[in-house]
């Protein structure tokens, strides 16, 4: 397949191709993304990015966005900052993060192994 069919292919939801993300994604531990007060679930996170639920908020592809992020059932609050990368139907929101918390971080590179 050429690479002009593998574009077309991926801009129509084709997902026959190779996975283009740089980092492996993980759906557990749940991570809780804290944006505007409003808490969303992650579909799936990495320490490259993630993907949230139902966001409830106003964003644009390429707008930075800024909270608070926690693994479920912990205390800990932790300052991050974010770029929009996409908005699926639905609500559904790709994250990258941009500033990640070194103890964050770290925590997710050891789940990730």
């Amino acid at each position: 397949m050429s690479l002009f069919s593998r574009l077309l292919d991926h801009l129509r939801g084709g997902s026959d191709g190779p996975e283009l993300r740089l980092a492996a994604r993980m759906n557990a531990p749940l991570l809780i993304v804290e944006i505007g007060g409003y808490a969303h679930k992650t579909r799936d996170w990495s320490a490259g990015g993630a993907c949230i639920e139902d966001f409830a908020g106003e964003t644009d592809v390429g707008a930075m966005l800024s909270g608070y992020l926690h693994w479920a059932g912990d205390e800990r609050r932790l300052a991050f900052t974010a770029e929009t990368m996409r908005i699926e139907p639905g609500g559904a929101l790709a994250l990258r993060w941009l500033d990640l918390p070194l103890a964050l971080q770290q925590e997710m590179e050891a789940l990730l192994g």
